[in-house]
């Protein structure tokens, strides 16, 4: 019955088929209009005669034809309406919109096709979305291993450049603290004369409050306290939400005054040198794998760092000449005395030494140039050592002074000698033109055993003399 019903129900029908109905029951009022005035008598007598139909009977049957056609047709342009506003809406972004024509002919067609599209388009931006969030977490770690990678460049050009090691430190921790969303990062360090594990460096907002409640809660023992204990073992600690919490952990976030951590070990020469660490208060908060890998090599940035201020230690031992100058160095000259004074006491014969310093040569540098600078400091030292013995030793004890260790000399010898040195390099700078280039130097003389019985009694006594006379004028010699 549904089936035979469909065959003959015009809604089952295909828009042309529907619009040639519409078309011809809304042309029958044109039609009987077109034979009344044509042959209107014949029309007349056709209908009044024959059929005893009335002319008010046709009219009404002509209307509801007309009106079931332009009900046809309105019908089919309102779900066409409908879907069109339909469209609008969903173009205007709203994609949860559904189309809401339901019909079995093109017009149900077109809706059909466009629920379709609507659900690939909220599919694949879906997609979109998923891979927009993809692609901004990769930039981030893009950004993250950039900003890490200029970090470790920096740290290595200070490394090279032989800057001080506790300026580096001071960068590294400053550094990791960009690393894993930190509040705090800190560097715990063997100090090489005392033994001990200390603070050496700390950065980021909780760090203030942490050295306002005194450092000792960082002081460290191998193997005691939970620190103490991740130094021995010399293994990572990754403290966040995935870790489950017990004493230990709880006694570390104490100390700590974090919830999440990450701990790395600093080995220098396979021994345990230290810790180094970031962390944060960030609940439900989880470590990467790069954020490790990360802290990894900015410890072993750490580990370079010490290792080559060890070496530079070891190689400023072994140096014993001034490189700008030749002369020896300080520490040469400090231990040669020590030995000197030494053979002059078992042989009870005298040694002296003799401090020279350049008068007001703070400012030559800014008003001559580094190269002026250095080259008067190899005048000087070439005038003072031609002045001196083979037995004498000459060297560059500071930036503008230089010290003489004179065996076998007393105190008036080493007098004479300290005022010979005076007056030939007065001569060597009188014959400058500019007034500011003529040099002169001051000086002071000490003798074992009168004026002390080690090198470091002789020196301090020397620079003492020197310091406390300089107020009273330049080109003089004191003893």
């Amino acid at each position: 019955m549904n089936k035979l019903t469909n065959k003959f129900s015009i809604s089952s029908r295909g828009i042309r088929p529907k619009l040639l109905v519409a078309f011809c029951l809304m042309s029958v009022i044109p039609i009987l209009v077109c034979f009344n005035y044509i042959f209107p008598s014949w029309f007349q007598g056709f209908f009044l005669s024959k059929s005893n139909i009335s002319i008010t009977f046709l009219l009404a049957s002509s209307i509801i034809f007309a009106l079931l056609g332009f009900t046809i047709v309105k019908e089919m342009v309102d779900n066409i309406l409908r879907i069109s506003s339909d469209a609008k809406i969903i173009a205007n972004g709203d994609f949860e919109h559904k189309i809401s024509v339901r019909r079995e002919d093109e017009i149900g067609d077109l809706g059909k096709s466009l629920s379709e599209l609507i659900g690939r388009i909220k599919d694949n931006m879906s997609e979109l979305q998923t891979y927009s969030e993809k692609t901004k977490e990769i930039n981030l770690e893009i950004n993250k291993r950039v900003l890490a990678l200029s970090s470790l460049l920096h740290i290595s050009n200070l490394i090279s450049q032989g800057d001080d090691l506790n300026d580096v430190l001071e960068v590294i921790v400053e550094k990791i603290t960009q690393i894993g969303d930190s509040s705090l990062g800190f560097l715990i360090l063997l100090e090489e004369s005392s033994k001990e594990y200390i603070l050496k460096s700390m950065h980021g907002p909780k760090s203030l409050r942490l050295k306002s409640m005194g450092l000792e809660r960082f002081k460290v023992a191998l193997g005691k306290n939970t620190l103490g204990r991740l130094l021995a073992a010399r293994e990572t600690l990754v403290l966040d939400s995935r870790q489950a919490v017990d004493s230990e952990i709880e006694e570390l976030q104490k100390i700590l005054m974090v919830t999440n951590a990450l701990i790395v070990p600093v080995i220098v020469h396979d021994k345990s040198y230290g810790l180094l660490g970031i962390g944060n208060e960030n609940q439900n908060f989880a470590y990467s794998l790069s954020d490790t890998e990360l802290m990894s090599i900015f410890a072993k940035q750490t580990s370079i760092a010490v290792e080559n201020d060890v070496l530079l230690k070891k190689i400023d031992k072994l140096e014993i000449r001034d490189v700008l100058t030749g002369l020896f160095n300080e520490s040469y000259i400090r231990s040669r005395l020590d030995e000197e004074i030494k053979r002059a006491i078992n042989f009870q014969r005298p040694c002296a030494f003799v401090l020279l310093g350049i008068d007001d040569f703070g400012g030559y540098e800014q008003r001559f140039g580094n190269i002026a600078e250095e080259s008067v400091l190899k005048k000087i030292a070439t005038l003072i050592r031609e002045g001196t013995s083979d037995i004498d030793k000459v060297a560059r004890f500071s930036d503008s002074e230089f010290a003489v260790v004179l065996p076998e000399r007393n105190k008036r010898q080493s007098l004479n000698f300290a005022e010979d040195m005076r007056k030939k390099i007065e001569l060597t700078f009188s014959g400058e033109a500019d007034i500011k280039k003529r040099l002169t130097i001051s000086g002071t003389v000490t003798e074992n055993p009168i004026d002390g019985v080690s090198a470091d009694e002789l020196i301090n006594k020397a620079l003492e003399i020197l310091r406390k006379n300089k107020p009273k004028g330049n080109n003089q010699i004191w003893s």
